[in-house]
């Protein structure tokens, strides 16, 4: 009774603490207000620009050069290393001019040939900026060669008839990013050259906006067709029907179009949406890939420089800082890069997708193109007062979110203890607290997002009731469009508002409209995955505290003595660690570091490992400060067996040879052989291959402090620490592994940090540690003779309890 008790009390308690209609309790220690936002529109920019060096392999490639192949480096955004496309603006120009002077297109700046010749003029004059210029002038004019290079192809594939001007826009295309990806130099006489590739960014949007062209085609083509041909029987407009191979159904040639040429037609029509489809089709699911795959990289490329860096920090930066929130940033928070890139992307696209719509609505009534536009206003308006809500919002849930990770690591770290104390339920509550206090923070961006999309939702709708209520009395009147002239070349009957023109305006209209939410929305969404971004980049600045110096070099052997001179150390500078410390250690010795708790003994080997360095003083190995020596080299020639016992969920031999994987088999045996671990292995089922439970969680503590000895020893490195390494071993395995120690220990330092005076007594040199001073060092005889000395003192009580 009582357990179902308990669990009614709880379901009451998890119901009350999801509310229906108001949002959910956030403690105000973990809450942000509006006020606290720090991330303004330039702020969210630099976030995203932050990103560049991920995103730059995915846009700028690599260079394939003959006989050497793909560099493995990012190519260089323009040129470098003598490499240059001087020939490219040449070419170009030259290829432009010789279009109208063979007569190839038209060679007149009559109307509509100025539109297709100023995006040439321009298209030439950003090459010269791109290979001559300097830097700032190569970033505007590689932005004027890209919108020149979609402005001619838009004028020649949908203001002037034929297929030469098309064929034109694409060689002068072609040409100009030749120039970007064929590079040439010239080395002692000798021609080189080097070739762009795996520039998947760019392949990416090149396909996109392909797309739209495509689509944009056809969307003027059939509905022309639907409308005025087939419904109403109208002949074809002639630039359609010379496109379609039918000139003769065209306007002037007859007065209306006959049922079996309107079933003919129909027939056609139905060709050209299920060509269309067929195409599009694959297009689609391989874009669908490609995209992920692209994104996936530069997911890939930050994760892995955060872990790089989370490796770099100092243990006073994981000392402070949760594990799950760690794993949270590293996870969760740096997938946001390809998910901020692909809104940046759609983001794009709707820009590019908005103008042209309104562009081209403009073209059959200005108005209803302006009213387009306007669309914009209160969506900027809403924009300014939602973004600074989400930003606040999203970095109070992605806390929230941390400590739910946090919360679950810690309880599964501490399973046994949770268990031994019969605290599950305490365990449970905190976890459910954490969670709730996530799932409201994540209620409250959510429910904004889903507002502020309303909110535009019914704007847009406004504006585009009232457009469409316009462009259909227009079409019912017959009245003439904006830009006749403009559309008659076009080769469409959109002269006049009729069906045809109605139909396909509505269309693009109402995406200038969804174009414009699209933007909010993705421009909203944005901000939200730009605060994990953040997340991330404050790791990433911080400057770990541990470096080489500029003039490090590498440490490969030890052979005089290992010094410690009078070192001085904190954590915080009000409470020092150390004091005046000084020790020296040579080869073939065993150094024995004891004393109290807390008075500094781990401290002072992690300063060997140089996991911190110290604030006043000196360690130097045979003369050499530690700071003037590589860290990774210094680590990689210490090795350390630590109190913790720290296990994976993997072979007893892998376990071993964790730091050593290229361990040779007898290096593996001698390292069972020291650390004593020969009789436990042999009763293992399948030997060294026998596979651990997570984190070791069936061996014995003796077991593992063995296995922890043994990964140590097969390092073979001339220094080894031993962090209380016989505490949980039996007085005969003990005294086994420390015979093996010595013997193996000859010509190497080995520091033991330990309170087993069986163990202290084998050491050549005892140093006692107390307040972070060492205040007696010696032999065990010399420092037993000490009267009242602090070793002494500590051996007797250790003695009487052991006696006791």
């Amino acid at each position: 009774m009582a357990s179902r008790h308990d669990e009614r009390v709880a379901n009451i308690r998890r119901a009350r603490a999801l509310p229906w209609f108001r949002y959910g309790y956030i403690p105000p220690e973990k809450d942000l207000d509006v006020k606290d936002d720090s991330s303004g529109f330039r702020d969210v920019l630099r976030l995203f620009l932050r990103s560049w060096p991920y995103i730059r392999p995915q846009l700028l490639g690599n260079w394939f050069r003959p006989k050497l192949g793909t560099e493995n480096r990012v190519a260089d955004t323009i040129a470098s290393e003598g490499f240059h496309f001087y020939y490219a603006p040449f070419l170009l120009l030259l290829l432009a001019i010789a279009g109208p002077f063979l007569g190839i297109v038209e060679a007149s700046y009559k109307w509509p040939y100025a539109l297709l010749y100023v995006p040439a003029g321009t298209l030439c004059a950003g090459m010269f900026g791109m290979a001559f210029g300097k830097k700032d002038i190569q970033f505007w004019a590689t932005i004027l060669t890209v919108l020149s290079g979609v402005a001619i192809n838009l004028v020649a594939t949908y203001v002037i008839d034929g297929i030469a001007d098309g064929v034109y826009a694409v060689v002068l295309t072609v040409a100009a990013i030749f120039g970007w990806i064929v590079q040439f130099r010239m080395v002692d006489f000798q021609f080189e050259y080097r070739i762009r590739v795996s520039t998947h960014l760019v392949y990416f949007y090149a396909i996109q906006f392909t797309q739209r062209f495509i689509g944009l085609g056809l969307g003027l083509i059939t509905a022309d067709l639907l409308n005025q041909n087939l419904l109403q029987g109208e002949p074809i407009a002639p630039g359609l029907a010379e496109f379609l191979g039918v000139p003769e159904w065209a306007q002037g040639t007859i007065e209306e179009m006959t049922k079996e040429q309107r079933i003919e037609l129909l027939w056609l029509y139905l060709k050209i949406i299920i060509t269309f489809y067929l195409v599009q089709f694959p297009i689609n699911i391989f874009n669908g890939y490609y995209n992920i795959w692209i994104m996936q990289r530069i997911n890939q490329d930050l994760r892995v420089a955060l872990v790089e860096r989370w490796h770099q920090l100092s243990m006073n930066y994981h000392s402070d800082h949760r594990t799950g929130d760690s794993i949270f940033r590293i996870y969760q928070d740096s997938s946001q890069v390809t998910v901020v890139i692909g809104h940046l992307i759609n983001l794009t696209i709707s820009v590019f997708s908005y103008f042209s719509c309104v562009g081209l609505v403009m073209l059959l009534d200005i108005w209803i193109g302006l009213m387009a536009g306007l669309i914009l206003i209160p969506g900027f308006m809403w924009a300014a007062y939602a973004m600074p809500r989400v930003r606040v919002r999203s970095l109070v849930y992605r806390a929230a979110s941390s400590d739910v990770t946090s919360t679950v690591q810690e309880a599964f770290s501490a399973i046994r203890l949770i268990k031994s104390f019969n605290n599950t339920a305490k365990a449970q509550e905190r976890l459910e607290r954490d969670s709730i206090i996530s799932f409201n923070a994540a209620y409250r961006i959510r429910s904004l997002i889903a507002v502020v999309t309303i909110f535009m939702f019914t704007i847009t709708a406004t504006f585009m009731i009232t457009g469409e209520f316009l462009m259909a009395w227009w079409a019912y009147q017959e009245e003439p469009t904006f830009a006749t002239d403009l559309i008659a070349l076009v080769g469409v009957s959109f002269v006049v508002w009729n069906l045809a023109s109605f139909e396909w305006t509505k269309g693009e209209f109402r995406g200038a409209a969804n174009n414009t939410r699209g933007i909010l929305r993705n421009w909203m969404t944005a901000q939200d995955m730009a605060m994990g971004l953040r997340r991330v980049f404050n790791i990433l600045d911080i400057e770990p505290d541990v470096l080489d110096e500029p003039d490090a070099v590498p440490f490969e052997e030890f052979k005089q003595e290992i010094e410690f001179k009078d070192i001085n150390f904190h954590y915080q500078p009000d409470r020092p660690v150390l004091s005046d410390v000084n020790l020296t250690a040579k080869p073939g010795t065993i150094t024995a570091v004891i004393g109290p708790t807390g008075s500094g003994k781990s401290s002072l080997m992690a300063l060997l490992l140089r996991l911190f360095d110290p604030q006043g003083g000196q360690i130097s190995i045979d003369g050499k400060d530690l700071r003037e020596y590589q860290v990774a080299t210094l680590r990689r020639n210490i090795s350390i067996a630590l109190q913790e016992n720290v296990l994976f969920a993997m072979s007893v031999r892998n376990n071993i040879t964790y730091v050593s994987p290229n361990a040779t088999a007898k290096q593996i045996d001698d390292a069972v052989r020291v650390s004593g671990m020969a009789d436990y292995v042999a009763g293992l089922p399948n030997g060294l291959d026998t596979i651990l439970s997570d984190r070791g969680g069936k061996l014995s503590s003796g077991q593992r402090q063995r296995l922890s000895i043994a990964r140590a020893v097969v390092k073979d490195t001339p220094i080894l620490v031993l962090d209380e390494p016989t505490a949980a071993l039996d007085a005969a395995t003990e005294h086994l592994v420390m015979d093996n120690l010595a013997e193996w220990g000859v010509g190497r330092a080995i520091f033991v940090i330990t309170h087993r005076i069986s163990t202290i007594r084998r050491a050549d040199n005892i140093v006692y540690l107390d307040g972070g001073r060492i205040l007696e060092s010696g032999t065990h005889e010399e420092l037993m003779q000490v009267p009242d000395g602090h070793y002494r003192g500590f051996v007797e009580t250790e003695l009487n309890l052991t006696n006791g």
